[in-house]
């Protein structure tokens, strides 16, 4: 097969595949607002692959990785995520909310013939909601059911500047979609209790620049910078009230600030089949001040969410051991701090410092790759007192999760 063929066969498969994946992505809700688990690989070990990013899923790790990568590469996949949250009243009202969620994940990823050039396109979902608290419950007042999409199309580049030194950098074109339910009171008692309701949409556009060291065969240090962005949702509220007349539906727009991070990763291979990696990541959510509704009916317009978070810092270190020929075995180890402080919390983003233990296992061949992991998080007790959503939200908080994710990539 001539060069010019391969490269055109290439770009068929690549292109194929690429046209698929945004609808495959949509179905996705998140089960929190940061989802960092992109990657069977990865995820076994505790997301600590910064610094190693050595499959299809470096678009989203470290776009840089990717110049590792030899001839079309393409990973499918998806994330099972099992909460369990448990809300103990102070008035003795208890609730629990256990959703599941399912977050896909893509990539493909070619060198189209050329010897440095890397070429690829992700798309996952990196934030997200995905809750319901039931109707006519103590939470109710603050949220009946919500849920918050942001999907990530990232088409990347990176160029191998020379044997140790690649950069790469994905664009991100996020998707977002909101929906928010909670009961509202526009009468005295007797009166029925009504309902608010709000579904928009909106685009966004970010950017994620990487770099990747490989220092020699045992060391390498891999770094990326993701760039804030702002969705502006545009959509409809409402409220619908059996006692009285509906309000709207109207026109609203609801704002969103989400954050820059910034991470940084050494991985070590201290012998030829054990690696070990430990990452440390910076994400800004001082910037997510509040969700604004803005709207020509006055009674949404200037609503707002508050929210005041605080940012933090995410500790991951992990490792995989090649047992056998084509089988590895994975562990990790995950701590992040809060982002949400005591004023401002709610049962919308329950946030926690959080412990996350990882264990995955992975088979690969010559054309083809099978890598399955579990994680499970455990989110430390929060007890709330006194906040803006006081009384309602007064008691302790606690939450934790269960999650398995499989892989299978295709080496074409």
């Amino acid at each position: 097969m001539s060069f010019s063929k391969n490269i055109f066969v290439r770009g068929i498969y690549f292109w194929v595949i690429c046209t698929a994946m945004f609808f495959v992505a949509r179905m996705a809700r998140g089960g929190a607002i940061d989802i960092p688990m992109q990657d069977s690989k990865a995820a076994g070990e505790a997301d600590a692959f910064t610094a190693q990013a050595d499959d299809p899923a470096a678009i989203f790790y470290n776009p840089a990785g990717i110049t590792q990568l030899q001839g079309t590469n393409v990973s499918v996949g998806a994330y099972v995520l099992i909460p369990r949250f448990k809300f103990e009243g102070t008035s003795g009202q208890d609730e629990t909310m256990n959703l599941p969620a399912l977050l896909p994940h893509i990539y493909a990823e070619t060198d189209l013939g050329l010897a440095n050039w890397r070429f690829g396109i992700g798309v996952n979902n990196v934030d997200g909601i995905n809750e319901d608290w039931g109707t006519n419950r103590p939470l109710s007042a603050l949220v009946d059911s919500a849920q918050l999409s942001i999907i990530n199309v990232a088409p990347t580049a990176a160029y191998q500047i020379n044997q140790n030194l690649s950069v790469g950098a994905s664009l991100n074109v996020y998707y977002g979609s909101i929906l928010l339910d909670r009961s509202v009171t526009l009468a005295p008692s007797p009166a029925p209790v009504g309902n608010f309701h709000y579904r928009g949409d909106n685009f966004a556009v970010g950017a994620t620049p990487g770099i990747l060291w490989k220092i020699n065969n045992q060391n390498s240090i891999g770094a990326y910078y993701r760039t804030s962005f702002s969705l502006n949702f545009r959509g409809n509220a409402a409220i619908t009230d059996p006692g009285v007349a509906n309000v709207g539906p109207s026109s609203a727009d609801a704002n969103l600030n989400l954050p820059q991070s910034i991470g940084i990763g050494y991985a070590n291979k201290m012998i030829d089949n054990v690696t070990i990696e430990g990452d440390v990541i910076w994400t800004d959510w001082h910037s997510v001040k509040q969700l604004l509704f803005t709207s020509g009916d006055p009674t949404f317009n200037d609503q707002s969410l508050p929210a005041s978070w605080k940012s933090g810092f995410t500790f991951r270190l992990g490792g995989q051991y090649q047992i056998v020929p084509h089988v590895n075995l994975r562990a990790g180890y995950a701590y992040g701090q809060n982002s949400v402080p005591t004023s401002t919390f709610s049962p919308l983003v329950p946030d926690s410092n959080y412990h996350l233990a990882a264990a995955g296992v992975g088979y690969d061949t010559d054309h083809w790759g099978l890598d399955v992991a579990y994680q499970f998080i455990y989110r430390e007790t929060r007890h709330i007192s006194g906040n803006v959503y006081s009384p309602i939200a007064d008691g302790t908080w606690h939450n934790e999760f269960n999650g398995v994710m499989a892989t299978l990539s295709l080496k074409i």
